[in-house]
Protein backbone atom coordinates (compact mmCIF):
# COMPACT_ATOMS: atom_id res chain seq x y z
CA UNK A 1 0.00 0.00 0.00
CA UNK A 2 1.33 3.38 -0.74
CA UNK A 3 2.14 5.88 2.01
CA UNK A 4 0.26 8.89 1.33
CA UNK A 5 1.49 12.16 2.94
CA UNK A 6 -1.10 13.72 4.16
CA UNK A 7 0.56 17.17 3.61
CA UNK A 8 1.25 17.31 0.16
CA UNK A 9 -1.76 18.34 -0.29
CA UNK A 10 -2.00 21.64 2.01
CA UNK A 11 1.61 21.96 -0.27
CA UNK A 12 0.13 21.39 -3.82
CA UNK A 13 -3.14 24.11 -2.77
CA UNK A 14 -0.16 26.61 -1.60
CA UNK A 15 1.74 26.29 -4.68
CA UNK A 16 -1.59 26.14 -7.02
CA UNK A 17 -2.63 29.64 -4.92
CA UNK A 18 0.35 31.72 -5.79
CA UNK A 19 0.53 30.58 -9.50
CA UNK A 20 -3.46 31.83 -9.40
CA UNK A 21 -2.74 34.83 -7.48
CA UNK A 22 0.04 35.79 -10.00
CA UNK A 23 -1.52 35.69 -12.88
CA UNK A 24 -4.85 37.08 -11.65
CA UNK A 25 -2.63 40.06 -10.76
CA UNK A 26 -2.13 40.77 -14.09
CA UNK A 27 -5.45 40.39 -15.24
CA UNK A 28 -6.99 43.04 -12.20
CA UNK A 29 -4.26 45.25 -14.09
CA UNK A 30 -5.88 44.75 -17.56
CA UNK A 31 -9.28 44.98 -16.21
CA UNK A 32 -8.45 48.23 -14.81
CA UNK A 33 -6.92 49.78 -17.98
CA UNK A 34 -9.24 47.99 -20.36
CA UNK A 35 -11.63 50.71 -20.11
CA UNK A 36 -9.70 53.86 -20.64
CA UNK A 37 -8.64 52.41 -24.04
CA UNK A 38 -11.97 54.41 -24.92
CA UNK A 39 -11.37 57.51 -23.23
CA UNK A 40 -7.58 57.11 -25.26
CA UNK A 41 -8.93 56.55 -28.23
CA UNK A 42 -11.04 59.57 -27.89
CA UNK A 43 -8.57 62.28 -26.61
CA UNK A 44 -6.78 61.01 -30.19
CA UNK A 45 -9.58 62.34 -31.77
CA UNK A 46 -9.40 65.46 -30.36
CA UNK A 47 -5.72 65.49 -31.09
CA UNK A 48 -6.61 65.11 -34.40
CA UNK A 49 -9.21 67.96 -34.75
CA UNK A 50 -7.08 70.26 -33.15
CA UNK A 51 -4.20 69.70 -35.51
CA UNK A 52 -6.92 70.24 -38.32
CA UNK A 53 -8.10 73.43 -36.91
CA UNK A 54 -3.86 74.66 -36.54
CA UNK A 55 -4.07 73.90 -40.59
CA UNK A 56 -1.57 71.03 -39.73
CA UNK A 57 -3.31 68.32 -41.38
CA UNK A 58 -7.20 67.58 -41.99
CA UNK A 59 -7.63 63.62 -40.82
CA UNK A 60 -11.26 64.01 -41.72
CA UNK A 61 -10.10 63.82 -45.61
CA UNK A 62 -7.52 61.38 -45.30
CA UNK A 63 -8.09 59.04 -48.03
CA UNK A 64 -5.14 56.83 -48.38
CA UNK A 65 -5.71 53.77 -51.05
CA UNK A 66 -5.56 50.74 -49.17
CA UNK A 67 -4.52 47.56 -50.05
CA UNK A 68 -6.20 44.48 -49.04
CA UNK A 69 -4.34 41.34 -49.04
CA UNK A 70 -5.84 37.94 -48.93
CA UNK A 71 -3.88 34.76 -49.20
CA UNK A 72 -5.52 31.65 -50.19
CA UNK A 73 -4.37 28.21 -50.04
CA UNK A 74 -7.73 25.55 -50.56
CA UNK A 75 -10.33 28.13 -49.79
CA UNK A 76 -12.69 27.74 -52.09
CA UNK A 77 -15.27 27.52 -49.07
CA UNK A 78 -15.29 30.81 -47.95
CA UNK A 79 -12.55 32.99 -50.01
CA UNK A 80 -15.64 34.09 -52.26
CA UNK A 81 -17.21 35.66 -48.72
CA UNK A 82 -14.37 37.73 -47.85
CA UNK A 83 -14.20 39.11 -51.15
CA UNK A 84 -17.73 40.10 -51.19
CA UNK A 85 -17.40 41.67 -47.90
CA UNK A 86 -14.32 43.45 -48.95
CA UNK A 87 -16.12 45.11 -51.61
CA UNK A 88 -19.47 45.88 -49.50
CA UNK A 89 -17.14 47.63 -47.21
CA UNK A 90 -18.14 51.60 -46.98
CA UNK A 91 -14.67 52.88 -47.59
CA UNK A 92 -14.09 52.63 -51.61
CA UNK A 93 -10.52 53.58 -52.03
CA UNK A 94 -9.29 50.09 -52.22
CA UNK A 95 -7.59 47.45 -54.30
CA UNK A 96 -8.36 43.43 -53.34
CA UNK A 97 -5.66 41.53 -54.06
CA UNK A 98 -6.16 37.55 -53.94
CA UNK A 99 -2.89 35.41 -53.70
CA UNK A 100 -3.46 31.81 -54.43
CA UNK A 101 -0.42 29.55 -52.98
CA UNK A 102 -0.52 26.99 -54.96
CA UNK A 103 -4.04 25.68 -54.02
CA UNK A 104 -5.23 21.70 -55.39
CA UNK A 105 -8.46 22.49 -54.51
CA UNK A 106 -11.02 24.79 -57.00
CA UNK A 107 -9.90 28.05 -55.41
CA UNK A 108 -8.26 29.15 -59.11
CA UNK A 109 -11.53 28.84 -60.80
CA UNK A 110 -13.79 29.59 -58.12
CA UNK A 111 -11.71 33.08 -57.33
CA UNK A 112 -11.11 33.34 -61.74
CA UNK A 113 -14.99 33.00 -62.25
CA UNK A 114 -16.13 35.37 -59.54
CA UNK A 115 -13.97 38.64 -60.85
CA UNK A 116 -15.35 37.64 -64.26
CA UNK A 117 -18.78 38.54 -62.60
CA UNK A 118 -17.47 41.33 -60.75
CA UNK A 119 -15.54 43.01 -63.26
CA UNK A 120 -17.95 46.16 -63.32
CA UNK A 121 -17.11 46.82 -59.55
CA UNK A 122 -13.90 48.84 -61.08
CA UNK A 123 -16.06 51.67 -61.84
CA UNK A 124 -16.42 52.38 -57.80
CA UNK A 125 -13.08 52.81 -57.62
CA UNK A 126 -12.67 49.09 -56.62
CA UNK A 127 -10.09 46.50 -57.91
CA UNK A 128 -9.94 42.96 -57.97
CA UNK A 129 -6.15 41.94 -58.58
CA UNK A 130 -6.10 38.14 -58.52
CA UNK A 131 -2.08 36.55 -58.04
CA UNK A 132 -1.25 33.08 -58.75
CA UNK A 133 1.79 31.04 -57.44
CA UNK A 134 3.19 28.08 -56.76
CA UNK A 135 2.90 27.12 -53.06
CA UNK A 136 5.45 28.71 -50.82
CA UNK A 137 3.50 29.14 -47.72
CA UNK A 138 1.69 31.82 -46.14
CA UNK A 139 4.28 34.15 -45.39
CA UNK A 140 5.44 34.11 -49.73
CA UNK A 141 1.54 34.48 -50.52
CA UNK A 142 1.16 37.77 -47.77
CA UNK A 143 4.72 38.87 -49.96
CA UNK A 144 3.70 38.25 -53.02
CA UNK A 145 0.92 40.50 -52.45
CA UNK A 146 2.71 43.12 -50.80
CA UNK A 147 4.76 43.69 -53.75
CA UNK A 148 2.14 43.81 -56.26
CA UNK A 149 0.09 46.27 -54.22
CA UNK A 150 -0.25 50.22 -54.63
CA UNK A 151 -1.57 51.02 -51.38
CA UNK A 152 -0.16 53.42 -48.46
CA UNK A 153 -2.27 51.18 -46.42
CA UNK A 154 -1.56 47.21 -46.48
CA UNK A 155 -4.18 45.41 -44.84
CA UNK A 156 -4.33 41.87 -44.43
CA UNK A 157 -7.51 39.61 -44.20
CA UNK A 158 -7.35 35.52 -43.85
CA UNK A 159 -9.69 34.06 -46.80
CA UNK A 160 -11.71 32.40 -44.41
CA UNK A 161 -12.89 35.61 -42.80
CA UNK A 162 -15.34 38.18 -43.49
CA UNK A 163 -14.95 42.01 -42.77
CA UNK A 164 -17.52 44.18 -41.32
CA UNK A 165 -18.91 46.63 -43.91
CA UNK A 166 -17.57 49.84 -41.91
CA UNK A 167 -14.14 47.87 -41.22
CA UNK A 168 -11.88 49.47 -43.81
CA UNK A 169 -13.46 53.25 -42.97
CA UNK A 170 -12.76 52.75 -39.33
CA UNK A 171 -9.09 51.36 -40.13
CA UNK A 172 -8.47 54.66 -41.89
CA UNK A 173 -9.32 56.59 -39.19
CA UNK A 174 -6.66 55.56 -36.93
CA UNK A 175 -3.78 55.97 -39.55
CA UNK A 176 -4.88 59.24 -40.06
CA UNK A 177 -2.89 59.87 -37.23
CA UNK A 178 0.50 59.92 -38.45
CA UNK A 179 2.76 58.47 -35.31
CA UNK A 180 0.06 54.75 -35.73
CA UNK A 181 2.56 52.78 -37.76
CA UNK A 182 0.56 49.39 -37.72
CA UNK A 183 -2.73 48.17 -36.65
CA UNK A 184 -4.58 45.38 -35.30
CA UNK A 185 -8.49 44.62 -35.93
CA UNK A 186 -11.25 43.11 -33.07
CA UNK A 187 -11.61 39.37 -34.57
CA UNK A 188 -14.50 37.14 -33.59
CA UNK A 189 -14.95 33.39 -34.11
CA UNK A 190 -18.17 33.11 -35.88
CA UNK A 191 -18.80 29.35 -36.05
CA UNK A 192 -20.15 28.26 -32.69
CA UNK A 193 -22.80 25.69 -33.80
CA UNK A 194 -20.09 23.12 -31.70
CA UNK A 195 -17.97 22.91 -28.75
CA UNK A 196 -14.80 24.11 -30.25
CA UNK A 197 -15.96 26.81 -32.23
CA UNK A 198 -17.74 28.27 -28.94
CA UNK A 199 -15.26 27.93 -26.48
CA UNK A 200 -13.11 29.61 -29.24
CA UNK A 201 -16.02 32.67 -29.22
CA UNK A 202 -15.34 32.73 -25.93
CA UNK A 203 -11.68 33.11 -25.73
CA UNK A 204 -11.43 35.70 -28.77
CA UNK A 205 -14.38 37.55 -26.44
CA UNK A 206 -12.10 37.70 -23.28
CA UNK A 207 -8.82 37.89 -25.07
CA UNK A 208 -9.27 40.72 -27.86
CA UNK A 209 -10.66 42.55 -24.76
CA UNK A 210 -7.55 42.41 -23.04
CA UNK A 211 -5.80 43.92 -25.84
CA UNK A 212 -7.78 47.39 -24.79
CA UNK A 213 -5.40 47.16 -21.84
CA UNK A 214 -2.30 46.60 -23.96
CA UNK A 215 -3.25 49.34 -26.66
CA UNK A 216 -3.70 52.10 -23.71
CA UNK A 217 -0.22 51.67 -22.57
CA UNK A 218 0.72 51.09 -26.50
CA UNK A 219 2.23 47.54 -25.85
CA UNK A 220 0.38 45.32 -28.01
CA UNK A 221 2.94 42.94 -29.69
CA UNK A 222 0.63 40.41 -31.57
CA UNK A 223 -1.12 41.71 -34.55
CA UNK A 224 -3.22 38.31 -35.81
CA UNK A 225 -3.13 37.47 -39.78
CA UNK A 226 -6.80 37.29 -39.64
CA UNK A 227 -7.36 41.07 -39.35
CA UNK A 228 -4.24 43.80 -39.28
CA UNK A 229 -2.82 46.33 -41.58
CA UNK A 230 0.65 48.24 -41.65
CA UNK A 231 1.83 51.64 -43.10
CA UNK A 232 3.97 50.59 -45.79
CA UNK A 233 6.46 52.91 -45.45
CA UNK A 234 7.18 52.51 -41.98
CA UNK A 235 6.72 48.91 -42.29
CA UNK A 236 7.42 47.20 -45.50
CA UNK A 237 9.64 49.56 -46.95
CA UNK A 238 12.15 50.07 -43.97
CA UNK A 239 11.54 46.84 -42.13
CA UNK A 240 11.18 44.19 -44.76
CA UNK A 241 8.65 41.88 -45.64
CA UNK A 242 6.98 38.90 -43.84
CA UNK A 243 9.91 36.37 -42.51
CA UNK A 244 8.82 33.36 -44.25
CA UNK A 245 10.85 30.61 -42.09
CA UNK A 246 8.57 31.57 -39.54
CA UNK A 247 4.99 29.92 -39.23
CA UNK A 248 3.70 32.40 -37.32
CA UNK A 249 4.78 35.28 -39.79
CA UNK A 250 2.29 37.50 -38.56
CA UNK A 251 3.96 36.91 -34.64
CA UNK A 252 7.37 37.56 -36.04
CA UNK A 253 6.41 40.95 -37.87
CA UNK A 254 4.99 41.99 -34.76
CA UNK A 255 7.45 41.36 -32.39
CA UNK A 256 9.77 43.06 -35.07
CA UNK A 257 7.67 46.07 -35.06
CA UNK A 258 7.93 46.25 -31.15
CA UNK A 259 12.03 45.55 -31.09
CA UNK A 260 12.63 48.30 -33.47
CA UNK A 261 10.19 50.92 -31.44
CA UNK A 262 7.19 51.30 -34.01
CA UNK A 263 3.94 52.36 -32.23
CA UNK A 264 0.77 50.26 -32.83
CA UNK A 265 -3.15 50.41 -31.91
CA UNK A 266 -5.74 48.22 -31.47
CA UNK A 267 -8.83 48.83 -33.48
CA UNK A 268 -11.89 47.54 -31.82
CA UNK A 269 -14.10 49.24 -33.85
CA UNK A 270 -12.61 46.98 -37.04
CA UNK A 271 -14.12 44.33 -36.34
CA UNK A 272 -13.90 41.09 -38.61
CA UNK A 273 -15.24 37.33 -38.13
CA UNK A 274 -13.35 34.38 -38.74
CA UNK A 275 -13.57 30.53 -38.88
CA UNK A 276 -11.98 28.73 -36.14
CA UNK A 277 -10.92 25.37 -35.54
CA UNK A 278 -13.84 23.37 -36.49
CA UNK A 279 -12.19 20.10 -34.00
CA UNK A 280 -10.30 19.67 -30.57
CA UNK A 281 -7.80 17.80 -32.96
CA UNK A 282 -7.26 20.97 -34.92
CA UNK A 283 -7.30 23.46 -32.13
CA UNK A 284 -4.60 21.62 -30.64
CA UNK A 285 -3.15 21.57 -34.16
CA UNK A 286 -3.31 25.51 -34.19
CA UNK A 287 -2.36 26.03 -30.51
CA UNK A 288 1.17 23.98 -31.70
CA UNK A 289 1.99 26.40 -34.26
CA UNK A 290 1.23 29.90 -32.11
CA UNK A 291 3.38 28.18 -28.84
CA UNK A 292 6.36 27.32 -31.51
CA UNK A 293 6.62 29.81 -33.49
CA UNK A 294 5.96 32.21 -30.45
CA UNK A 295 9.04 30.59 -28.96
CA UNK A 296 10.87 30.92 -31.78
CA UNK A 297 9.98 34.76 -31.96
CA UNK A 298 11.38 35.39 -28.37
CA UNK A 299 14.45 33.51 -28.97
CA UNK A 300 15.42 35.51 -31.94
CA UNK A 301 13.81 39.21 -30.02
CA UNK A 302 15.04 37.95 -26.73
CA UNK A 303 16.59 41.50 -25.97
CA UNK A 304 13.54 42.80 -26.39
CA UNK A 305 13.08 40.93 -22.40
CA UNK A 306 13.75 43.44 -19.86
CA UNK A 307 15.28 45.70 -21.96
CA UNK A 308 16.47 49.26 -20.94
CA UNK A 309 16.72 50.46 -24.58
CA UNK A 310 14.56 54.05 -25.53
CA UNK A 311 13.30 52.40 -28.48
CA UNK A 312 11.58 49.51 -26.33
CA UNK A 313 8.19 49.94 -24.19
CA UNK A 314 9.02 49.28 -20.42
CA UNK A 315 5.14 48.10 -20.06
CA UNK A 316 5.72 45.20 -22.55
CA UNK A 317 9.41 44.52 -21.73
CA UNK A 318 8.96 44.36 -17.89
CA UNK A 319 5.73 43.10 -17.61
CA UNK A 320 3.99 41.45 -20.63
CA UNK A 321 6.56 39.76 -22.24
CA UNK A 322 8.02 38.35 -18.93
CA UNK A 323 4.07 37.30 -17.52
CA UNK A 324 4.00 35.67 -21.27
CA UNK A 325 6.74 33.45 -19.92
CA UNK A 326 5.21 33.14 -16.55
CA UNK A 327 2.17 31.56 -17.85
CA UNK A 328 3.59 29.11 -19.72
CA UNK A 329 5.37 27.90 -17.12
CA UNK A 330 2.53 28.03 -15.20
CA UNK A 331 0.71 26.06 -17.96
CA UNK A 332 2.95 23.16 -17.44
CA UNK A 333 1.67 22.94 -13.32
CA UNK A 334 -2.18 24.17 -13.84
CA UNK A 335 -3.99 21.10 -15.07
CA UNK A 336 -2.96 19.05 -12.60
CA UNK A 337 -3.02 21.76 -9.87
CA UNK A 338 -6.45 22.46 -10.37
CA UNK A 339 -7.66 19.05 -10.65
CA UNK A 340 -5.51 18.76 -7.01
CA UNK A 341 -7.12 21.94 -5.79
CA UNK A 342 -10.58 20.58 -6.78
CA UNK A 343 -10.35 16.92 -4.61
CA UNK A 344 -8.83 19.26 -1.84
CA UNK A 345 -11.82 21.31 -1.84
CA UNK A 346 -13.79 18.12 -1.74
CA UNK A 347 -11.84 16.47 0.79
CA UNK A 348 -11.62 19.28 3.16
CA UNK A 349 -14.47 21.54 2.80
CA UNK A 350 -12.63 24.86 2.20
CA UNK A 351 -14.00 25.96 -1.19
CA UNK A 352 -12.56 29.22 -0.55
CA UNK A 353 -10.34 29.22 -3.18
CA UNK A 354 -12.46 27.86 -5.74
CA UNK A 355 -14.92 30.80 -5.12
CA UNK A 356 -12.55 33.20 -5.10
CA UNK A 357 -11.25 32.06 -8.86
CA UNK A 358 -14.96 31.63 -10.03
CA UNK A 359 -16.09 35.21 -8.60
CA UNK A 360 -12.63 36.56 -10.76
CA UNK A 361 -14.04 34.65 -13.93
CA UNK A 362 -17.66 36.57 -13.66
CA UNK A 363 -16.00 40.10 -12.38
CA UNK A 364 -14.44 39.38 -16.05
CA UNK A 365 -17.27 38.51 -18.17
CA UNK A 366 -19.43 41.22 -16.31
CA UNK A 367 -16.46 43.86 -17.26
CA UNK A 368 -15.75 42.20 -21.06
CA UNK A 369 -19.46 43.13 -21.35
CA UNK A 370 -20.17 46.40 -19.55
CA UNK A 371 -17.33 48.20 -21.53
CA UNK A 372 -17.64 46.23 -25.11
CA UNK A 373 -18.36 48.51 -27.81
CA UNK A 374 -21.23 45.92 -29.31
CA UNK A 375 -24.90 46.13 -28.56
CA UNK A 376 -25.46 42.04 -27.77
CA UNK A 377 -22.10 42.08 -25.50
CA UNK A 378 -24.44 41.88 -22.16
CA UNK A 379 -25.31 37.85 -23.55
CA UNK A 380 -21.71 36.95 -22.32
CA UNK A 381 -23.12 37.62 -18.85
CA UNK A 382 -25.86 35.04 -19.40
CA UNK A 383 -24.00 32.66 -20.59
CA UNK A 384 -21.35 32.78 -17.49
CA UNK A 385 -23.44 29.95 -15.71
CA UNK A 386 -23.09 27.20 -18.36
CA UNK A 387 -19.62 28.66 -20.07
CA UNK A 388 -17.03 29.66 -17.61
CA UNK A 389 -15.74 25.36 -16.98
CA UNK A 390 -15.07 25.25 -20.82
CA UNK A 391 -12.24 27.13 -19.70
CA UNK A 392 -10.54 24.46 -17.93
CA UNK A 393 -11.32 22.66 -21.37
CA UNK A 394 -9.06 25.08 -22.84
CA UNK A 395 -6.40 24.68 -20.59
CA UNK A 396 -6.17 21.12 -21.76
CA UNK A 397 -5.63 22.16 -24.78
CA UNK A 398 -3.13 24.97 -24.24
CA UNK A 399 -1.23 22.23 -21.92
CA UNK A 400 -0.86 20.01 -25.14
CA UNK A 401 0.30 21.73 -27.16
CA UNK A 402 2.31 23.78 -25.00
CA UNK A 403 4.46 19.99 -24.45
CA UNK A 404 4.16 19.20 -27.66
CA UNK A 405 5.89 22.87 -28.68
CA UNK A 406 8.72 22.08 -25.96
CA UNK A 407 9.35 18.67 -27.53
CA UNK A 408 9.98 20.65 -30.71
CA UNK A 409 12.08 23.08 -29.28
CA UNK A 410 14.36 20.22 -27.92
CA UNK A 411 14.55 18.45 -30.81
CA UNK A 412 15.19 21.40 -33.59
CA UNK A 413 12.22 19.78 -35.55
CA UNK A 414 9.96 22.45 -37.40
CA UNK A 415 6.22 23.07 -37.30
CA UNK A 416 4.31 22.07 -40.68
CA UNK A 417 1.54 23.96 -41.20
CA UNK A 418 -2.09 22.43 -40.09
CA UNK A 419 -5.12 22.98 -41.65
CA UNK A 420 -8.69 22.05 -41.38
CA UNK A 421 -11.83 21.30 -43.24
CA UNK A 422 -13.33 24.66 -44.05
CA UNK A 423 -17.42 24.64 -43.86
CA UNK A 424 -17.85 28.30 -44.03
CA UNK A 425 -18.89 31.32 -41.64
CA UNK A 426 -21.83 34.17 -41.55
CA UNK A 427 -21.14 37.06 -40.12
CA UNK A 428 -23.60 37.18 -37.27
CA UNK A 429 -22.77 38.32 -33.92
CA UNK A 430 -23.36 35.24 -30.92
CA UNK A 431 -21.40 37.16 -28.66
Amino acid sequence: MIDFNPNLFPILRNLTIFFAAVMLFKYFVFLVLAPFHTIKEQLRELKLLKLSRQGKGDHRHYQPLVSVIIPAWNEEVGVIKTLESALRNTYKRIEILVVNDGSTDKTHDTVSNFIALKAGFNDTGQKIRYLNKENGGKGTALNHGIAAANGEIIMTVDADSILDKRAIQNLVRYFADSSIDAAVGNVKVANTNNLAGLLQNLEYTFGFYFKRAHSVLDSEYIFGGACAAFRRTKIFNNLGLFDTSNKTEDIELSVRIRFHGLHNVFAEDVWCYTEGASDFTSLINQRLRWKKGRFDTFIKYRRLFFSLDRRHNRFLSWFILPYAIFQEIQLLFEPVGIALLVTYSIISGDFVSLALGISFIFVSYLVAALFNHRKASWKVILLFPFTWPLFYLLMWVEYLALVKSLLMVLRGDEIVWQGWKRKGIEANETL
